[in-house]
């Protein structure tokens, strides 16, 4: 099943590429905060399914490109995305350290929406979206084992992680200014539950700017595998339903974003994910890559 939010955070379900209202069957949704919503359907998804299966069966919704899609998980509790998690150097296939930071509550925003970026002087070089598979936990995590770990994921969604570089931002001592502003969470446009999307390391992510294909890339690639993410994570943290985590990005191919520019990307089962952008500072050129990855 592949869920969102639409309008005026109206909880959906996607049909054959059409909308399905299924709000009714969520209490509350005049007092309930959007997010809090779809954490408890995601917790309850077992009482919830059948419900919205049954307003699914006997609507045939309207068309996506009717609505206004938002963010599927608006203002996530938390919100975590891996450090240098591909094997994408050129030299060296050892993973390095596993290791995660927090993106700020503020950033997700949805399909058709704008990312804004703010201009940050000569210290910042370049602005690049990373797009990235997140995954949705789906009942409460701690203390998981690796080979249990894939039954705590509820579904998985597009991400791009909208990111900063250059010497006057990457050289702070944290992630703040150059990955966790307002807007720089670009998600959705659907969850889409794990039992729809198979196996999570056997998936192509892409990523197109101005409608030419930039990035291409398999999440088999990964260094740290999901299910050891979620092994190591629910060690430190409590992970909780709604929480989503994402998993880094393969490097080769990243592109800088400037005003006006369009951007798409897609996860396997995940539907399309497209922003746009609103620059306040002249446009960066800079093809930057981390050390020991060229494209």
């Amino acid at each position: 099943m592949k869920l969102l939010f639409f309008d005026g955070f109206k909880m959906g379900v996607l049909k054959d590429g059409n909308v399905v209202d299924v709000s009714s069957a969520v209490p509350n949704t005049d007092v309930v905060p959007p997010q809090d919503q779809m954490e408890r359907v995601i917790e309850g998804f077992a009482g919830f399914k059948p419900r919205f299966e049954e307003i699914v069966a006997g609507s045939a919704g309207v068309p996506m490109a009717s609505v206004r899609l938002r963010a599927p998980l608006p203002r996530p509790h938390t919100s975590l995305c891996a450090f240098s998690n591909y094997l994408d150097r050129n030299s060296d296939r050892t993973p390095g350290a596993i290791d995660f930071f927090y993106k700020g509550s503020t950033g997700p925003v949805g399909n058709g929406d704008t990312v804004e970026i703010l201009d940050m002087g000569e210290g910042a070089t370049a602005y690049q979206p990373e797009p990235e598979i997140g995954y949705v936990i789906g009942k409460p995590a701690r203390y998981v084992k690796e080979a249990d770990a894939l039954d705590y994921v509820f579904g998985y969604v597009n991400f791009a992680d909208v990111s900063a570089r250059g010497p006057g931002v990457q050289q702070r001592r944290t992630t703040f200014l150059h990955k966790g502003l307002t807007t720089w969470s670009p998600m959705g446009p659907v969850i889409t539950t794990a039992d729809e999307v198979g196996d999570p390391q056997d998936l192509r992510v892409k990523l197109w700017l101005n409608e030419e294909l930039r990035q291409d890339y398999w999440t088999g690639d990964m260094a740290h595998p999901i299910a050891e993410q979620i092994e190591w994570l629910s060690h430190w943290i409590q992970l909780n339903p709604g929480d989503v985590i994402s998993c880094g990005t393969h490097h080769k191919g990243l592109s800088n974003i400037n005003d006006g520019d369009r951007v798409e990307m897609e996860v396997d089962g995940c539907e399309r994910l497209h922003f746009s952008v609103r620059s306040y500072g002249p446009p960066k050129t800079v093809a930057w890559r981390p050390p020991g990855v060229t494209d």
